[in-house]
């Protein structure tokens, strides 16, 4: 699990590598210009309530991670609340993502930057959705008494891949909205 995720941070590398050459030096073929007139989201609408949704999840997914921990001192409800409220905050966090890409002024086609953009953040989605699923799977694990204490490696494989999402979407925030937003 750990190399899978390692693979997918230079996947993410190469993307962000894109995006960053594309906006410090734009090249002659894409006429010297980086975001030629393109209506950029504003940084702290629908970006930063996502930004506080990926983060909450993050937080009750290690809620969950403490409570199977934890062994027979805390309730089993406890994990699987944990994990019904993070698969609720990625659920959210997709539909505001789908609501971003409908309104947005811009579409793939517009310049670099809407290309970078839209495969930076549709890749993220899309590791979003995967994740959601990934700790779906372990909420019905855990319903039918798959985990213990001592033996719930899929569970944390989830939640390494669920944390590394959460990274993943802050060097997300703070390149292509924050810095390249403005």
């Amino acid at each position: 699990m750990i190399l899978f995720i390692i693979s997918e941070i230079m996947f993410f590398f190469a993307f962000f590598w894109a995006f960053f050459h594309s906006s410090v030096v734009p090249s002659i073929w894409v006429g010297n210009v980086w975001a030629n007139h393109i209506q950029v989201l504003n940084t702290w609408n629908l970006p930063f309530l996502n930004t506080v949704i990926i983060l909450s999840s993050g937080i009750s997914v290690t809620w969950a991670h403490r409570a199977i921990i934890a062994g027979p001192f805390t309730s089993r409800k406890d994990v699987i609340l944990g994990l019904l409220v993070t698969i609720v905050y990625g659920a959210i966090f997709t539909f505001i993502q789908h609501y971003e890409y409908v309104h947005a002024g811009f579409d793939i086609s517009d310049s670099v930057y809407g290309s970078t953009f839209y495969a930076l953040t549709g890749l993220h989605g899309l590791h979003v959705l995967i994740g959601s699923v990934f700790l779906l799977v372990c909420l019905f694990r855990q319903i039918k008494y798959h985990f213990t204490f001592e033996h719930h490696f899929g569970f944390e494989a989830a939640i390494w891949y669920w944390h590394f999402v959460d990274v993943v979407w802050l060097f997300l925030f703070i390149a292509v909205y924050w810095w390249g937003g403005s």
